[in-house]
């Protein structure tokens, strides 16, 4: 079992890799469904029926609250189970042959929720609002990352990292044995609990650790990306730079967590950084703003919460265990 979020908070808005992840699945079921409907406990369900089937599977947790799923993978059948309401995967715009669409707002009791629309609607509104302002400061962080990568630029030397490169994959890709397809997914989310990172990737796997400035790490995985395909680790504020790769029984990353079992590649030697004390202080920047969107991002959550209350108390949940096993039917 290993975990994973396939939907980030960036500083671009909320990232996503749903299409992508989906569309070479043999199913995909999609759960529909307002706040407080039970998709994340249907999923919590499947991936239990999984592990207890003896099957491989990952879970997709939410960048909004990572205390919920997003998606169950069960990767010996190629089968995955996701939440399909905004911003996650659409039905509509998936290019997947077998998609099977379960909405549980069949669920719901109009009577019980027509009281409460206003309310509803003004709370929705509110989340909508701190999100906003919480992508702001994801942008403001955006800018100092960048003039980070500026003030290190002209102090790397890309050509001999390049060459690093290289000369690593040369040694390294005989022991590559398992077949590799190219994906894109987070271990790392920005969430309203701060940064939350998981390392079931690293279990089981040769480690290097790439230990350098941001623009030299940025050259070494572009490097990598030109040569293989991998399982592709994003950056959580900007997704167009790689943190780290998987390569079958391999994991080449920036962050260990606290495994100390790895091989060094330092990339050092490769740099002659000037501008120390300014490039901490667009480092410090980033950890501000970050931390001001975390903030955000949590009262986003409690507005969420708050409308949950009205969606669970509407519920029928009977109704959603008949749903339940008629979706573990067209997994299992």
């Amino acid at each position: 079992m290993e975990r994973y979020f396939l939907g980030n908070n960036s500083a671009y808005g909320f990232f996503g890799n749903y299409k992508q992840e989906l569309k070479d699945k043999n199913k995909v079921v999609l759960l529909k469904g307002g706040p407080g409907t039970g998709k994340s406990t249907i999923l919590k369900r499947l991936a239990k029926d999984a592990e207890e089937r003896g099957f491989d599977y990952e879970l997709w947790f939410c960048s909004g609250d990572p205390k919920s799923l997003d998606g169950v993978f069960v990767k010996n059948l190629n089968i995955a189970v996701v939440d399909a309401t905004a911003p996650h995967a659409t039905g509509a715009d998936l290019p997947v042959i077998k998609d099977v669409i379960f909405d549980l707002a069949t669920s719901l009791q109009r009577d019980k929720m027509a009281p409460h629309v206003e309310e509803i609607k003004r709370l929705l509104n509110c989340k909508k609002h701190s999100f906003m302002r919480a992508y702001q400061h994801l942008n403001i962080a955006l800018c100092h990352f960048k003039n980070q990568i500026a003030l290190e630029k002209d102090d790397v030397d890309d050509k001999k990292i390049r060459k690093f490169a290289i000369d690593f994959y040369a040694q390294i890709k005989d022991e590559i044995k398992a077949e590799i397809k190219d994906r894109k997914v987070f271990v790392s989310a920005i969430c309203p609990t701060g940064e939350n990172v998981y390392f079931d990737h690293l279990k089981g796997r040769k480690i290097y650790k790439v230990e350098g400035c941001q623009t030299s790490t940025n050259v070494f995985f572009d490097v990598f990306k030109g040569l293989t395909q991998g399982t592709w680790l994003l950056n959580p504020l900007d997704p167009n730079y790689i943190d780290g790769v998987v390569l079958g029984d391999i994991a080449i990353v920036k962050d260990v967590g606290l495994e100390n079992d790895y091989e060094v590649l330092s990339l050092r030697e490769f740099e002659r950084l000037r501008y120390a004390n300014e490039i901490a202080e667009e480092r410090n920047g980033v950890v501000l703003e970050e931390a001001f969107a975390v903030q955000e991002l949590n009262r986003a959550r409690e507005y969420h919460l708050e409308v949950e209350k009205y969606f669970v108390g509407a519920m029928d949940f009977e109704n959603n265990d008949i749903l339940f096993d008629r979706i573990r039917s067209e997994m299992f």
